[in-house]
């Protein structure tokens, strides 16, 4: 699967989850009494949705996190191969040596596998002192089983040499059948190009068996916690109620926010008072005044703790006796008497007396008393 087609397919589950929620915003128009139904319709289209959308896209995230694993690990990995003989082996090394980002290929040998033991022991001796002989390059030979035998060989030499010699030892020496050969060999890679390499392995006779290395590791690694495809259908099956259910209840949910934020915007009395200003005012600079060291503002936490406060703290605060009322009360009648006396006596020759602002008074309120009567009104009389 491509991309564009893994990203059609989530566009898709994406349109069936939006469907679900648009869905369950119809509740003040089907009534919320209809909870069940909304529920039943994001299951559904949850399961649908996960068996024909999700789960492709699960079945090739394997492929997908290869790829992005490729372009981020650095270093060489090391593929197994096995290599088939029915040609030549030398060219098929050759031909995979050469492919771009194979840096180098090793082998050590080559497994036969005949088709019954031999009979005695001296014919199995016979059969492998002459096979050793027939080519330079040939090491030694290791008995696996009693059917089966490994061919060591030089480092860097020809394989298909050493195949032939095989070949021409069992049409000579024995009357025993060779049933099958192989060999396998092991190919440095780079690791940024792994995908590439072993496609172009497998179109030059060989077969991987395994891949190890960095690449590998961390590829293993991820694929354990990717889900199957089953757990993708119940996943898409649980998204689907859940977005039914925000749906459904996304109106309470935004009431309550928006409720929690005018609680939290509301300001209290102290901070209210503070932020009063008198009108026309707002834009008038401010004069820097130094700051008294003892002032206390009474709208600040610390003027419940100072003691300025409460009367005893003041240091010239004395506590009133009865002498100082009695004192107190003869100074004001003093005060009273002193006032009478300035108000009976005037050393001013132009200042009038009592009685004359008395008779001034008398002749104003007489004036103003006869301009505020109503006079009669003149009126024409009728003629009959």
């Amino acid at each position: 699967m491509d991309v564009i087609t893994v990203i059609i397919m989530f566009v898709l589950f994406l349109l069936a989850m939006i469907f679900v929620f648009s869905s369950a915003l119809l509740t003040p128009y089907i009534g919320k009494k209809n909870l069940i139904t909304v529920v039943v319709l994001g299951l559904v289209v949850g399961i649908v949705a996960g068996a024909f959308l999700a789960a492709p896209i699960v079945e090739d995230l394997p492929d997908f996190t290869r790829t992005l694993v490729e372009e981020s690990v650095a270093g060489t990995d090391v593929v197994e191969l096995e290599l088939s003989t029915n040609g030549n082996i030398t060219e098929i090394i050759n031909n995979i040596s050469s492919i771009e980002g194979v840096e180098k290929v090793d082998y050590n040998g080559i497994t036969f596998k005949i088709d019954e033991p031999f009979s005695t022991d001296t014919d199995k001796v016979r059969f492998l002192s002459f096979l050793n002989g027939t080519n330079a390059n040939i090491t030694d030979i290791d008995e696996l089983s009693n059917d089966t035998y490994y061919v060591y060989m030089e480092k860097d030499c020809d394989p298909q040499g050493v195949l032939d010699s095989i070949y021409y030892t069992f049409g000579q020496q024995t009357y025993t059948h060779l049933k099958y050969t192989s060999m396998q060999a092991n190919a440095t890679v780079k690791a940024n190009n792994i995908t590439n390499i072993i496609s172009a392995i497998g179109e030059n006779d060989a077969v991987v068996l395994n891949i190890t290395g960095p690449t590998e590791d961390m590829i293993n690694q991820i694929n354990k916690y990717l889900p199957n495809q089953l757990n993708a259908v119940i996943f898409s099956g649980v998204l689907g109620v859940l977005v039914a259910l925000a749906g459904f209840f996304v109106d309470s949910i935004f009431n309550l926010i928006n409720n929690f934020r005018k609680k939290r915007n509301t300001s209290s009395d102290r901070e209210r008072i503070k932020r009063k200003v008198v009108p026309g005012t707002e834009n008038r600079q401010r004069r820097s005044r130094k700051v008294n060291k003892d002032s206390i503002d009474i709208f600040d936490d610390s003027f419940d703790d100072s003691p300025k406060q409460t009367i005893g703290s003041n240091k010239r605060f004395k506590q009133l006796t009865v002498e100082d009322l009695k004192e107190k009360t003869i100074k004001n009648s003093k005060q009273e008497s002193d006032k009478k006396t300035k108000k009976g006596f005037s050393l001013n020759p132009f200042k009038k007396s009592s009685k004359n602002d008395a008779e001034m008074v008398e002749k104003d309120t007489m004036k103003t008393s006869k301009t505020n009567k109503r006079k009669a009104p003149h009126v024409r009389p009728k003629r009959k």
